[in-house]
């Protein structure tokens, strides 16, 4: 693998070459998309590359979700609800460094979660369960804290799901997402390649949106909703570590088409356009 392009937090990406997708140069890679580095997160020693993006299907790995838990007051034996949590890596992470108790929560889990639970030690303390996000089986007020990331776009932005959420929190209790974003909203003369994942795009919203869709319900106190500082270099990190991974001509279809069109997007977003935010809150009691 290449060494490191240093990454400084709003670094840009220049131009990639898709004209011959996917026979591409990927001599090129190291010097067009920034690699963020693993000294910038000091408490992520131990990992390498492969295992902060391992399992994880969006952009900044355990970079990202390492910066969301900043955000939280986790302490050993709290219970947590990682929401939409994929196949549970960052379940796994949030159990090893905080030793809390975590529910891992997705539609559709892997059964090696367990496996893989217990192969890093925390077995005992995550708790795979298959489960539509919009029927959650759990007592009010069950959580110390909510984490979601890179997935409550696809199930939270009905009026009245932030209510419907919050309600499996306690009184004082903590949230916190993580997420694809646009800095403002979406109007008719957005670039195309700006709209990823097409029609699941028009489900994301700039972080001022987000604020919004928690505070209208008088139940949560918003104490943050910003665009994250590596938000832009998050998906040139991604697609970068996609591509030392393998080469495009060898990935599955969905995945060469997504890489295709992230390269495509960062090739036309100059300004940051498209990001990633964090928004925390804190349940109000009563």
């Amino acid at each position: 693998m290449p060494p490191a392009t240093p990454c400084p937090v709003g670094c840009q990406t220049r131009s990639f070459d898709l004209s011959n997708w996917p026979d591409v140069d990927l001599s090129r890679v190291a010097a067009v998309f920034c690699e963020v580095p693993l000294s910038a997160y000091p408490e992520l020693a131990g990992y390498d590359r492969a295992a902060v993006h391992a399992g994880l299907a969006g952009q900044g790995g355990l970079f990202f979700a390492s910066d969301m838990a900043k955000l939280l007051s986790l302490k050993p034996g709290m219970r947590v609800l990682d929401l939409g949590c994929g196949e549970g890596a960052t379940s796994i992470f949030l159990a090893k460094e905080f030793g809390v108790a975590v529910s891992a929560v997705d539609e559709d889990l892997p059964d090696s979660l367990v496996l893989r639970a217990a192969a890093a030690g925390v077995g005992h303390l995550v708790t795979p369960v298959r489960a539509d996000a919009r029927k959650l089986g759990f007592d009010p007020g069950f959580f110390d804290a909510i984490f979601t990331m890179n997935s409550l776009f696809y199930f939270g932005t009905d009026d009245l799901y932030p209510s419907y959420l919050l309600g499996f929190l306690r009184s004082g209790g903590e949230l916190v997402i993580g997420s694809p974003c646009y800095r403002s909203e979406l109007t008719d003369d957005t670039p195309e390649e700006f709209l990823l994942e097409f029609p699941a795009c028009l489900a994301v919203h700039s972080p001022q949106w987000w604020r919004r869709h928690f505070e209208r319900t008088r139940e949560a106190e918003v104490t943050h909703a910003e665009l994250h500082p590596r938000g832009v270099d998050f998906w040139a990190d991604r697609v970068r570590f996609l591509l030392e991974e393998q080469r495009p001509a060898e990935m599955r279809p969905s995945r060469r088409e997504m890489v295709h069109a992230i390269i495509r997007m960062l090739n036309r977003d100059h300004d940051g356009f498209v990001s990633h935010f964090m928004l925390h809150a804190r349940k109000r009691a009563g």
